[in-house]
């Protein structure tokens, strides 16, 4: 259940003409309920799921979608992990316009997959593919 009291959010006009599928509409809806006025936002995939009643699954790949359509930034994480996590969490910027500068000059922009790609696959560690 969404505890937040805010009564609309703002999304990028220019998503109506890009974003085709009911699920990825929804998950950028709800990523820009978390924005601040310069576009940031850092819910994590399970929040944003529940907000959309969908699985993190599901979120990921509409991330995915909107990143590959110029609507959503990634961003290199801040602060600390929280204790049970893996890692920091993710941070996006929502892109209102095409190209939009970073939020700040202290930010900066991190490749799709840049955070998964940790350890070297099987084959690169001289195994085989079986």
């Amino acid at each position: 259940m969404n505890n937040d009291r805010r009564r609309y959010s703002v999304i990028p006009i220019r998503a109506v003409g890009l974003v085709k599928r009911g699920e990825h509409w929804r998950v950028l809806a709800a990523l820009c309920s978390y924005t601040s006025p310069s576009g940031v936002a850092y819910p994590n995939q399970t929040t944003l799921g529940e907000m959309c009643q969908m699985g993190q699954p599901h979120v990921s790949r509409a991330i995915r979608e909107l990143h590959r359509l110029g609507l959503v930034r990634l961003l290199r994480p801040k602060g600390k992990k929280h204790k049970r996590a893996f890692m920091r969490g993710n941070r996006y910027q929502v892109l209102y316009e095409p190209n939009a500068p970073l939020p700040s000059p202290l930010e900066t922009e991190i490749a799709w997959n840049s955070r998964t790609n940790r350890w070297p696959s099987h084959q690169d560690r001289g195994g085989t593919e079986g």
